[in-house]
């Protein structure tokens, strides 16, 4: 029997440097991926998806190397979580998504192959 499974691939450039906001916290950073494509007139056309990626475990260490531009490969699972948010006097619930990260790799130019496994 095949077990459940949520994966998720990104490769893209970090939109700020990986960062952490106290000694324990997960390593937190902006994934810009960018698609492109032409349109039916032959126009180039792109769109650009950011995703929030969370780094837990031993790659956070290798995480905090990761600087603005730095293009990188993604491997992980894809979560929901919520949080509240106050709007004028109302409180509303907001769901967002990040990606737990199992696999990270740089893959600039910077060095010939930075990789690290959790």
């Amino acid at each position: 029997m095949i077990n459940d499974l949520s994966r998720t691939v990104l490769m893209g450039h970090l939109g700020d440097d990986a960062q952490r906001k106290n000694e324990k916290a997960p390593v937190t950073f902006r994934l810009a991926v960018t698609s492109r494509w032409n349109d039916n007139a032959g126009d180039r056309q792109s769109r650009t998806e950011w995703h929030s990626i969370t780094v837990f475990g031993n790659l956070a260490k290798y995480a905090l190397t990761l600087k603005k531009g730095d293009r990188v490969y993604v491997e992980g699972e894809l979560r929901s979580n919520t949080r509240d948010k106050t709007v004028g006097t109302e409180t509303i619930k907001i769901t967002y998504w990040e990606v737990l990260v199992s696999q990270l790799e740089r893959v600039n130019a910077k060095s010939e192959s930075e990789s690290s496994e959790d």
